[in-house]
C-alpha cells in the first residue's frame, strides 16, 4: 500500500508556511492515479497557496509498480543509498525481498528525481537498463570527441508524448541537444551482451553510469565499443 505524511514548507518566495504531502512509498495497484502522478512529476510539485509560486520539492520514496513487477527505491542520501543497498543485497537482512526476487522483480535504487524518470521511461519502453546505459556511454564518448571542451555530461533517456525514444545530452546546467534512440544499435548491444548479463531481475540494483565503466573494463567487446559512432548516428 502506499504510505505518506504530511510536512510543513516555507515557501521560498514569501516565506509562508504550509502543508504539503511527501509520499513515502507509491503503490500503483492500490492507487493508480499517483502512476501518471510520479512520472509527470506533480507529487513533487508545491504550490504555495498565498502567492502562488510552485516549487519542486525533492524527496526520497518508495515506488512500487506491483503489475509490472517493478520495484525502484530513490534514496536520497549516500547514507540512505547504502542502507537500501544493504537490505537488498545481505542475506541476513534481504528476508522480506526474497519473494520479490523469486517472483523476478525488477528492483533498482537510483539517487535523483531524473534516474527516478529515466527507469520508469526505460521500464515503460520495455527496454533493458543496462543496455541504455551502455548506449549512453557511447553517446557520452562521440559527444566528447566531438566537443573536447565539454565539462560534467549527464545523459537522459526519456519517451516523447509520442512515444519516441529519446536521449537528453546536458553539460552541467546547461542542455546541448537531444538525439534519437537508434533501435538497431540498442539490439545490437542487446545481441552482443544480453546473453553473458542474464536476466534483469538478476542484477545488482544500482545500474548506472559508473556500473557500466565497471563492466566495460572486462568486457571483451570494448575495444568494438569505442568505434561506434556510426552505429549510433
Amino acid at each position: 500500500m502506499s504510505n505518506k505524511k504530511e510536512v510543513k514548507i516555507t515557501c521560498p518566495h514569501c516565506d509562508a508556511v504550509s502543508p504539503f504531502t511527501v509520499w513515502l512509498s507509491v503503490n500503483t495497484r492500490d492507487d493508480p492515479e499517483l502512476k501518471q502522478a510520479v512520472r509527470d512529476q506533480s507529487l513533487f510539485r508545491f504550490t504555495c497557496p498565498y502567492c502562488g509560486v510552485t516549487t519542486m520539492i525533492d524527496y526520497g520514496m518508495l515506488y512500487h509498480q506491483p503489475e509490472e513487477k517493478v520495484m525502484i527505491h530513490y534514496a536520497i542520501t549516500p547514507e540512505n543509498e547504502k542502507e537500501v543497498v544493504g537490505m537488498l543485497t545481505d542475506p541476513e537482512k534481504n528476508v522480506p525481498f526474497r519473494p520479490l526476487f523469486e517472483n523476478n522483480y525488477l528492483i533498482r535504487v537510483v539517487r535523483s528525481r531524473n534516474q527516478l524518470l529515466e527507469k520508469l521511461a526505460e521500464f515503460d519502453a520495455n527496454f533493458d537498463d543496462r543496455m541504455i546505459e551502455l548506449y549512453k556511454l557511447s553517446l557520452e564518448e562521440a559527444f566528447r570527441k566531438e566537443h573536447p571542451e565539454s565539462g560534467d555530461l549527464q545523459i537522459l533517456f526519456f519517451n516523447t508524448e509520442n512515444g519516441e525514444q529519446m536521449f537528453q545530452i546536458i553539460d552541467g546546467t546547461e542542455t546541448k541537444g537531444v538525439v534519437p534512440l537508434n533501435t538497431s544499435f540498442y539490439y545490437t548491444l542487446l545481441q552482443r551482451h544480453g546473453i553473458e548479463m542474464g536476466e534483469m531481475s538478476k542484477e545488482t540494483p544500482i545500474v548506472n553510469g559508473d556500473w557500466a565503466r565497471t563492466f566495460l573494463t572486462t568486457d571483451p567487446f570494448r575495444k568494438d565499443m569505442r568505434n561506434t559512432e556510426d552505429q549510433i548516428n
